[in-house]
C-alpha cells in the first residue's frame, strides 16, 4: 500500500522513531492505523497529501475528545454512564429493527379501508385540496370560446372534443384527477402573491386567468376543504404506515414477552423486590 511505503520512507529517513505516528495524552496513533485509513493505488504525492491530513484531524479530534472529558468531570456528568445509555440503547434499537424488519409490508386495500372506516375521526384535512384541470393558451388563440364552452360542458362527447382541440392545437392541458393541494394547484396558475383564489373553489364553473400572453381556463371538479373528513384515497399511504408500523410495535411486543417468560422458566431472571402491599 502507498501509505505504508511512504510511512516507511520516513522511517528511513529519521522522520519517525517509531510506529507511533502521533500522540495525544496517553492516547496514540499507529504506522499501522494510518497505513490502514489510507486508500491503495494512490500517487505518492496524493498518498502524503491524505496521510497529513488524517493526522491532522486525528489529532485535532484527540485534542478535541480529552478537553470534552476535563470539563465534563468538572461538570460532574458521568461520561461512563451515558456511553453505557447509549449502548445499550442502541443494542436494543437494534434488536427491534431486527424483528421489525421481518414484519410483512404487504397491507392490503381492504385491511386499509376496513382501519380508515373504524378510525374516520382521526383523520381530518390540514389544507384545502381539489381535483380538477387546467388548460393554458395564447391569448390570440381564435377558438378559446369554443374551448371553453366546450370544457364546461357535462356532455361525454362534447368533452372528448375539447381534448381532441386541445391536443390538435398543442395547449397544454394539465389534468389533477387525484387529489392534490389546493396551493400545489396554485402553483400551476400565474397568482398574485397574497391575493386571495378562493372564489376557484365554488363550484365547477370555468374560470379565467390571464399573465398577458397567455389565458389560463381554470375548473375545480371536486373540492375537500380543511377541517372536513379527509379522503380515503387523501390518507391511504398514512393507514399503510400505520398498520405496518403496528405490526411492528406488536412483534417487538412479542419479542420481549417471549424473551421475559423464557429469562423466568430457565431462572436467569430473578426480582428481589419487597412489597409491604396486604
Amino acid at each position: 500500500m502507498a501509505a505504508g511505503m511512504l510511512l516507511a520512507g520516513c522511517r528511513g529517513r529519521g522522520l519517525l522513531s517509531s510506529d507511533v505516528v502521533a500522540q495525544v495524552g496517553k492516547t496514540v496513533l499507529t504506522e499501522e492505523d494510518v497505513t490502514a485509513a489510507v486508500p491503495a493505488g494512490m500517487s505518492g504525492e496524493d498518498s502524503l497529501a491524505m496521510v497529513e491530513n488524517y493526522v491532522e484531524t486525528w489529532v485535532r479530534r484527540q485534542v478535541k475528545l480529552q478537553e470534552a472529558e476535563r470539563v465534563l468531570a468538572e461538570t460532574g456528568v458521568n461520561i461512563d454512564a451515558m456511553v453505557e445509555d447509549y449502548r445499550n440503547s442502541l443494542l436494543t434499537y437494534r434488536l427491534d429493527r431486527y424483528y421489525m424488519d421481518r414484519v410483512d409490508t404487504v397491507v392490503s386495500d381492504s385491511l386499509v379501508a376496513d382501519y380508515y372506516a373504524m378510525h374516520q375521526p382521526e383523520f381530518r384535512l390540514d389544507r384545502d385540496i381539489v381535483k380538477g384541470r387546467i388548460v393554458r393558451l395564447p391569448a390570440s388563440f381564435r377558438l378559446r370560446t369554443k374551448l371553453k364552452e366546450l370544457m364546461g360542458s357535462p356532455n361525454a362527447e362534447r368533452q372528448q372534443d375539447f381534448l381532441d382541440l386541445a391536443v390538435k392545437n398543442g395547449l397544454t392541458l394539465t389534468v389533477f384527477d387525484e387529489w392534490v393541494g389546493f396551493d400545489e394547484f396554485l402553483n400551476r396558475l400565474p397568482t398574485v402573491r397574497g391575493k386571495s383564489y378562493d372564489y376557484l373553489l365554488m363550484g365547477s364553473r370555468i374560470e379565467e386567468l390571464t399573465d398577458g400572453d397567455y389565458k389560463y381556463y381554470v375548473q375545480i371538479t371536486d373540492h375537500a376543504a380543511k377541517g372536513q373528513q379527509a379522503p380515503l384515497e387523501w390518507v391511504e399511504n398514512v393507514v399503510r404506515n400505520i398498520i405496518y408500523n403496528k405490526r411492528g410495535s406488536d412483534a417487538v411486543r412479542r419479542m420481549e414477552d417471549s424473551l421475559y417468560h423464557a429469562a423466568l422458566e430457565n431462572h436467569t431472571l430473578k426480582i428481589y423486590l419487597k412489597t409491604n402491599r396486604e
